[in-house]
């Protein structure tokens, strides 16, 4: 059987050659050029750092030990901080194990001895191009999976985007002409969780509670919902359902189960006289004790059909007045020393451009889930 040859190795890749004794540098370059790879020469280690900062796209250095002015394993210390993927192949006439090893730990791919054969070094550089392709292609993989992920989540986002943005505003618009309602209080339940410096999991869990919170107003009658008169306590209980219709919608959802909790509980009060289970305390989760604080500020501050708004300054007043009863004191308390003119801010921001905000809103909170 006819023995198959060796296939030379198809390269561009290239090569850097630090040595000062220059016989020692042309046999390298030499030797391979012949092979294909592109060669540069150096003549000391600050020679060699020079260039690699210049033109980093080196696949293998060549680095000798013994150098002028800057050594070789301080040369690759340097070069691995700044490349720590880059291989480095040290060559010395030194054969003290202890150059070795800490050439070895500093990250050196390999070793050569002084004298060398020189079809072993080209094995060896062979080696170490290979490992450069495996991680170059690695990265590329990497890259361009993250690419793909971000396009796809961009993708989901603007699925998303337009349907809940219909949905929200539909609902913000048929109950009491409140507008924008779901938007602000979204925006002001994060500002709040931030002064109380929730994690980044736990204002997601948050913006998206707030954001669906009237999501069960779905399952709620239009002769209801729109009534334009007192609500008969028989009404009541249909309209109070909205929080448990709204929990069971969002709870079959994996990346809404726990916001679903703050949908179910937005309406308890601290001192346990709320709906739908009359939970106190601290029974009742903290992203609807959160809520329930600017629920009830938008609320206020918000014009209705059959009243104008309160001003903020006032609203402030009511709520630091429900301390302890309505709402969680600790928090209120938080609320109460945040300066009135951000609240002022995101509801004249949101007013202005709310269709744009929950877009935005949910790329950021793709980051988290």
């Amino acid at each position: 059987m006819t023995a198959i040859p060796e296939l030379e190795l198809e390269t561009k890749e290239k090569i850097l050659i630090v040595d000062d004794e220059e016989a020692i540098r042309n046999l390298f370059v030499e030797a391979l050029s012949s092979l294909g790879y592109r060669c540069e020469v150096a003549e000391n280690g600050l020679d060699c750092l020079a260039k690699y900062y210049e033109s980093s796209d080196y696949d293998v250095v060549l680095l000798d030990v013994q150098m002028p002015e800057l050594g070789g394993i301080e040369t690759l210390k340097k070069l691995k901080k700044y490349a720590p993927d880059l291989s480095i192949i040290i060559v010395s006439a030194s054969r003290d194990i202890d150059n070795v090893r800490t050439a070895l730990k500093e990250g050196a791919y390999d070793y050569i001895f002084k004298p060398f054969n020189i079809n072993d070094v080209q094995a060896v550089i062979r080696r170490a191009v290979e490992r450069a392709q495996l991680i170059k292609k690695n990265k590329d993989y990497q890259h361009n999976l993250e690419k793909k992920v971000e396009n796809q989540t961009q993708e989901l986002v603007n699925l998303y985007s337009g349907t809940l943005q219909a949905m929200i505003l539909a609902l913000d618009l048929r109950e009491s002409e409140t507008g924008y309602h779901s938007y602000r209080v979204t925006e002001y339940a994060l500002t709040l969780g931030r002064h109380m410096e929730l994690s980044e999991s736990e204002l997601s869990m948050l913006a998206k509670g707030a954001l669906l919170h009237d999501i069960g107003k779905i399952g709620v009658p239009d002769s209801i919902l729109l009534k334009p008169g007192k609500l008969t306590d028989e009404e009541w209980k249909i309209m109070r359902k909205h929080a448990e219709l709204g929990y069971t919608m969002l709870k079959k959802i994996e990346f809404l189960e726990e916001s679903a909790a703050l949908v179910y509980s937005h309406h308890e009060h601290f001192n346990g006289k709320g709906y739908p289970k009359g939970l106190s305390g601290t029974e009742i989760p903290l992203g609807a004790r959160i809520f329930s604080i600017v629920d009830a500020f938008d609320a206020m501050t918000s014009k209705r059909a059959y009243r104008d708004e309160m001003p903020f300054e006032k609203a402030v007043e009511r709520i630091i007045e429900a301390s302890g009863t309505q709402f969680d004191p600790d928090i209120v308390e938080v609320f109460a020393k945040i300066d009135l003119s951000i609240w002022k801010d995101i509801k004249e921001n949101i007013d202005e451009s709310g269709s744009n905000f929950l877009k935005g809103l949910l790329f950021e909170l793709s980051k988290y889930n």
